[in-house]
Order: structure tokens, then sequence, then C-alpha cells
């Protein structure tokens, strides 16, 4: 007979099919419940879900409970932590995801909590980099699913003891309204499953997504116990389940697999303009805000603001629970993460508006901070009132920083000034400094070289060629024809998959023009027009007869010093229901790619002759894994490399790398998706995520074989550099 440990939990989205409001209502009528059946005894004990928002969100309103919340937890009947929130691995950089568990551990900590499990229940695959996160806690066990695959229930990933939840967290069996002796024949399939995977101990979740505890649980599993003579059920916690495991596979890597669960690829490019949101909050607040006030207070005793960023980071987070992030959610919903992510960002310039100001003297020289691990070249921007000798790209009128973030006076009419903007081409400034601008960092040389139909600097020549784009690597010499192209394909699909129309074939762009914009010692840039037509939407039938014309603004910009060159694509949605992407042309098939990762990097295999297709549809219960990946900031293959703010996902195809520039889809789970044989959440239309409108992406391209390059590119296409006047020292941090 099998020894079942079974925890009762709930699973909580903050906001999904629903808004955050709405479900903080039905949290406080679960909770409540859980609570009253925890101090009567009805129920021994329960799991929140591996992370503290809800329980944060739950006291917000009910504060009076606060005491009962902490003897609950010292009894060890209520388990907290140690997430914050319940977030994804693969759009939500390193620096968050450690500052999402110090949130939830600390907050836990306070309230009586000492043990950890990694719990991560319902992201859609998991990072290799997860167990470098834990073990920075101290945190020795995970529970986790979705990506496993194949593998059994115990687990030894890189060190850290793992439970595979074979059938996921959702069982709510004893839930329903049925007979216990049904109720046992449905929880015997679901058992049977899981110990198929599992030794003489099999753990067993009870409950699902914001559900309230079984009424008379107690009674039920007592019940369950007399039918059964393979399983004898005890309601406990993992912790005990953990305590009972002595034998664990070895398992390593990331966990991406699909072939038993769903892990919904189609969330990585589903709302695109949130993961362009959540790219640049997490830059200006992670790589901007927080060194720059760590530095201020440790060398030069500004004061702290510590407080400050975490208000920030903690709106972030909010917006990095999976559901919200991935956009799988009303647009109800969508529209406070957007809100969040400008409360984060107003947030994150204020405090360095404040700093630069507190570290400034605006009769002192200029200088320059770089907050890169690495030393930088090429554009810095100046704006101020003053006539500075750089060069001057643009003028607009506004108050100065002098006037806005002077505490002892307001900004009047009379300060409406002219404020100037400058580049000043610098060279090896080095990582994480402070220096004054002068002869030796100034760049003197003339890289850039320009042409009726060229852009060209020593590392770069990009040109048009008989109405194609020719891109030349000048470091080794290797010329990329046809190097770009811009593709729309149906997607009948929904905001977890992308839904791919059988036979369906790609319609192209083609350039229509192509201008030198702008040219001058600092940077060129060239304008390209697209023109596509594209049909007015899809359907399972076929696309629209009917198509409208689409004109791609693709803003090429080379700088003087640049080793990438960057892109800004801005167009006008007009249709529905399918996906747009721009490729990029490579010499050889591509079989396999290197990823930006959380705290290293990760390489990733493909078939460049997979077609779609021949798979369609999908089986009930499977999803068709299509050959799309996800990044963080970069990705590279063949000396080739893309950097991306917010475009997240990429396909390969053959010889061609393609970069997903919007999905435009309007319900949240379409229950008929050819890519996915059953629904993976609520039917509800949501006509804001067909992205009908004005749409931008940004990305840059470089060639090089170093990730350690791509590191630095990265961070030179984000921008690292703020400038100030002030008499303090040249410093390295």
């Amino acid at each position: 007979m099998k020894k079942v440990t079974a925890y009762v939990h709930t699973h909580w989205d903050r906001e999904w099919y629903r808004e955050f409001d709405e479900f903080r209502l039905r949290l406080l009528e679960v909770f409540d419940n859980v609570i009253e059946m925890l101090e009567k005894g009805d129920l021994p004990c329960f799991y929140f879900d591996g992370q503290t928002a809800a329980l944060e969100d739950y006291l917000e309103i009910r504060s009076e409970k606060l005491p009962l919340i902490k003897k609950l937890i010292k009894e060890k009947k209520l388990r907290i932590g140690p997430f914050y929130c319940s977030s994804d691995s693969f759009l939500v950089s390193g620096k968050c995801l450690i500052k999402n568990l110090e949130f939830g551990i600390n907050y836990a900590k306070k309230l009586g909590e000492t043990d950890f499990i990694g719990y991560i229940a319902d992201s859609f695959g998991h990072s290799k980099d997860i167990p470098i996160l834990f073990k920075h806690f101290g945190i020795d066990k995970a529970m986790l699913w979705r990506g496993l695959g194949d593998l059994d229930a115990d687990l030894n990933w890189d060190g850290i003891q793992v439970t595979n939840l074979i059938q996921g967290y959702f069982q709510d069996f004893l839930n329903l309204d049925k007979p216990v002796e049904e109720k046992s024949q449905l929880l015997k399939k679901y058992l049977d499953k899981i110990a198929l995977k599992s030794g003489e101990n099999v753990l067993l979740p009870i409950g699902g997504d914001h559900l309230a505890a079984a009424k008379n649980i107690k009674e039920q599993i007592k019940a369950l116990n007399k039918i059964y003579k393979d399983y004898e059920i005890k309601i406990s916690e993992p912790f005990e389940y953990f305590k009972k495991i002595k034998k664990r596979q070895k398992a390593e890597g990331e966990f991406l697999e699909n072939s038993l669960n769903f892990i919904l690829p189609g969330v990585y490019s589903t709302r695109l303009y949130i993961k362009q949101a959540n790219s640049y909050s997490q830059h200006i607040l992670s790589d901007i805000t927080e060194p720059l006030e760590q530095i201020a207070r440790k060398y030069f005793k500004v004061k702290d603001r510590s407080a400050e960023i975490n208000y920030a980071y903690k709106l972030l987070i909010q917006n990095q629970a999976h559901d919200s992030i991935y956009g799988c959610s009303l647009d109800s919903v969508c529209a406070e993460v957007t809100e969040r992510y400008r409360k984060v960002d107003t947030t994150a310039n204020g405090i360095i508006k404040r700093i630069i100001r507190d570290l400034s003297d605006n009769n002192a020289p200029l200088a320059i901070i770089n907050l890169s691990k690495y030393p930088y070249s090429g554009a810095v921007k100046v704006i101020t009132d003053k006539k500075l000798n750089y060069l001057k790209i643009t003028r607009h009128k506004g108050f100065t920083d002098e006037k806005l973030y002077d505490i002892n006076q307001i900004p009047i009419t009379e300060d409406y000034t002219t404020l100037n903007e400058y580049l000043i081409d610098v060279k090896n400034l080095p990582p994480m400094s402070l220096t004054h601008i002068n002869k030796q960092n100034i760049c003197t040389e003339k890289h850039l070289k320009t042409g009726k139909n060229f852009i060209e600097n020593k590392n770069i020549k990009f040109e048009v060629k008989q109405g194609k784009i020719t891109v030349t690597d000048k470091q080794t010499n290797k010329t990329y024809n046809d190097f770009i192209t811009i593709t729309d394909l149906a997607d009948i699909g929904d905001s977890y998959n992308f839904g791919a129309l059988k036979g369906d074939k790609p319609v192209k762009a083609k350039l229509k023009s192509a201008k030198l914009k702008t040219q001058n010692s600092v940077f060129a840039l060239m304008k390209l027009v697209y023109e596509i037509d594209i049909p007015q939407k899809s359907t399972s039938k076929g696309r629209s007869k009917k198509t409208y014309k689409h004109k791609i603004n693709l803003e090429t910009t080379l700088y003087n010093q640049a080793k990438h060159i960057e892109f800004k694509a801005i167009w006008e949605n007009k249709s529905k229901d399918h996906i747009l992407k721009l490729g990029f042309n490579l010499k050889e098939k591509i079989y396999s790619t290197v990823n930006e990762d959380l705290f290293s990097t990760v390489e990733r295999h493909f078939n460049p002759d997979f077609d779609i297709n021949k798979y369609l549809p999908a089986p009930r219960g499977r999803e068709i894994k299509p050959n799309t990946s996800v990044m963080q900031r970069f990705m590279m293959t063949q000396g080739f490399g893309i950097i991306t703010k917010g475009l997240t996902e990429y396909e390969i195809i053959k010889n061609s790398v393609n970069l997903t520039l919007l999905r435009s889809i309007g319900v949240i789970s379409n229950p008929h998706n050819p890519t996915r044989g059953t629904p993976a959440g609520p039917p509800l239309e949501t006509p804001e995520m067909q992205c009908l409108g004005m749409n931008k992406a940004e990305f840059a391209i470089a060639f090089t074989k170093s990730p350690k390059d791509m590191y630095a590119l990265a961070d030179t296409f984000y921008k690292c550099c703020l400038t100030l006047n002030t008499s303090l020292s040249d410093t390295a941090f």
C-alpha cells in the first residue's frame, strides 16, 4: 500500500480572467473559510501557494486577522512563502527574481515562517538557472510542474531536491458535488498516474485555482481510505513528504518539454507591448536606479532611498505574476498592468533625477556615470539649457531639472525655456565609474561613411541593392545578401498558443523606399519603408480576400564606433488574427542558438526543416510545440546576434531567425485552437489583444561569437550612462 501525503492548497492568480479587485473579494471569502477550518481543526494544515502577495492583499483588508495568522504559522498549520509573486522565469530578469524572493522571504519571516520550498506550480516551464536562485537563499527543496516531460516524481535538479507534480497542482475532486464513491474513482485515476512515477510515497495536491478548501475534508479522506486498497491518504504538508524521499532521479538543464503537459509558448509573443514595458521598467529600475542609489549612498553619502526603490520593485513584481506578464488576461487587467509599469517608470526616473541633483554642481564640469559592468564607447546624450560645444541634435521647450527638483521652489512660467539635446561621442569609459569628460575620452576618429544607399563604419556596412538589404560584417568580411525579410501569417490561436492555419502561405513585404535621413559625426540614420498587404482577418476557413495595406517604417541607425546596428520599426496594425515577423537570413541552416538566461546563457536546439503543417491538428490533450524560443535580452547563432527591447520570441526556419514583431489575436483561450487539443482557459474575448493601431519594436543586431560581447552590447543598446555637472572626483565603484 502506497502512502499518500495530501496537501490542501489554493493557487492564487492576483488577476487573470477577472480584475485584481474582483479576485481579491473572492480571496477574502476563500481565506476566511480556510482560517475558520484551521481554527476549528476541520483542516490540519494549508499550503498558501508559495507566494506571499495574496496573504498581503488579504491582510490589507482583514488586518484584524494578523495575530491569528501568526499563530497558525507558528503552529505550522499555515505555510507561506518564499516568493512574493508566482512569476515566470523566462520573461523576468534574474535581478527581479532575486527581489521577488527577498520580499517574499522577509515578509514570511516577519510572520514567523522559517522553512521554505521553492514552489513553482503553474509557470510555463523553468529556467536552468532556478537552482542557482534557490541556493542563493538557502532553499534546497522545490516543487515544479509544466515542462518536466516524462521525468520521475522525485528528482535531484543540480543539487535541489525537486518534486515533480506529475498531474499538476489542480485536483478539485473533493470539491465536486458527487457521491464519495464517484469521487474515489476519479481520484484513483489521478493517483495511479502519479504513482507510476513515484516510489512508495506519493504526493497529492488537493485544490486548484482560487478554490476554498473542500467541505468535510477530513471525513471525505476517511471515506476514501475505507474504499482504497492500494493507497492510504493522510492530510499533511509537502515538508513531511520531502522527509520520506530517499531516492531521486538526476535531472539537469531547463524544463521546456511539452509532451505530457502544456507549456503554452504563445504567451511569449502575446501583447508584446507588455513585454516591452517590462523590459524598460526592469532596466531603468535594476540597471540604473538601484545601482546608482547604492553608489550614491556608499561613496557620496547621499540619503537612503531604498524604501522608494522597493516600492517600485513591488509594483514591477506584481506585474511579473505569470498571468500578468503573459498578457493572457482580460483587457481591463492588462490596462492595470500597463498603468503599474507607468508608475514604476515614473518612480524610478524621479529617484534618478533626485540623486543626480544631490550629486550635481551646476557650475562644475560635465561628467558621465557608466553603470555598466563593461567599458563603454559610444554616444551619450546630454539635455541642458546651456550651449555646449558638442553635436546638437534637437531642442524642445521645458523646465530644467534644476528647477523641477528644487524642493524650495516650484517652476513658474518664466522658467519654461529651451532645452538643447546634445550627443557626445565618448570612448573607453571604465565600467562602473564616474568620469569627467576630457580630450582623452572624446572620440575624434571618424569611422562613419554614408552614401545614397548605404551606411557603414569600421565594423558593419548596411546597404540597399536592387530592393534588398545587404549587410557586411567587416571584421570577418562576410556578406549577407537579401538579409531582411518581413512576412505575415494567419494566427487563429489565442493568448496561449499560436494557431497555425494549415497550408497557409506567408505574405511577404516589399521594400518600397530607402532614404538616408540623418548624417553627422556621431550617427547615420537610414529610413526604410516596407509595404505589405495583410488580410483583414483570419478564421479556421482561411484568410479574408479583403486586405489592408500596411506601411512599416524601419529606421536603421549606425553609430560611429558601434559594433551593432539599431532598428526601430513603426507601423499601424489594421488587421486581426495574424502574426508579423521580421527575419534575418544567415548563411547556413540553424540547428542551435545561445540565449541570455537568468544568470548565464543557455543553448537551445532546433530542427530547421520543421513544418507545423505535418502535425495539425493537435490531438486532444496535446500541444504542438512550434519551432520558436524565448529570450531575455539577446540570442546568438553562427556568429550573429539579436538584442531586443522586449521582443521575447523568435522562430527558426531553415537558415532564418524570425523575430516576432506582433501577434494579433482576440481571445484568452480558443477551444478550437488547431495547435492545442484542449482549452487552456476561459474563451473570453479580448479585443485589445489584437493590438490594432500604432505599434513599435526596437532591436539591434551584431556579429560576434562571444556571449561576453553580447552582454556588453546589450548594455550599450539599453543605455547605461548618465550625465551630470559635478565637482566630485573621478571614481571607480
